[in-house]
């Protein structure tokens, strides 16, 4: 009875350090995404290329990074009780984003400090929380399924 209790001890602690290795993997994936669109910027953006740029990268990379990886975490049982944290996290990181390529571009330009656009903050957060409960609701709708196909 004893090996069997320290069985399950180790595979619950395996489970418990598989799962702290996906969420790790998450967010260095998306901090990889993040640190390569303000790269871009900065090393091989023009002024002709702004629009494109912004399009890319602030409409559909990011933002669409942001929801799948918040759907992984809304699916899987991360982050239990600081989901929000993270949907704010990922808010701010997204106006991080804006902040230290077009407003600091223009502050170095005009010489004149601009306060960050606070509401890219809401916007991150929106997109993350969407994905999240997308990502809940699958997990709920399999759950279901699957406890109906049992029967």
């Amino acid at each position: 009875m004893l090996k069997y209790i320290n069985y399950l001890e180790e595979t619950a602690n395996t489970v418990k350090n598989q799962k702290k290795s996906s969420v790790i993997i998450l967010i260095a994936i998306y901090l990889g995404i993040w640190a390569i669109a303000l790269s871009v910027f900065w090393f091989f953006c023009s002024r002709l290329d702004a629009m494109g740029y912004s399009i890319m990268f602030f409409w559909i990379l990011l933002p669409v990074t942001i929801f799948i990886i918040s759907l992984f975490i809304g699916e899987n049982i991360y982050f239990r009780k600081s989901k929000v944290l993270l949907s704010i996290f990922f808010g701010i990181m997204y106006m991080f984003a804006e902040y230290l390529t077009f407003s600091t571009k223009n502050m170095i330009s005009f010489k004149k400090f601009n306060f960050p656009e606070f509401m890219m903050i809401l916007v991150g957060s929106i997109i993350s929380l969407l994905g999240m409960v997308i990502g809940f609701c699958i997990r709920r709708a399999t759950s279901y399924s699957s406890k109906k196909s049992a029967r």
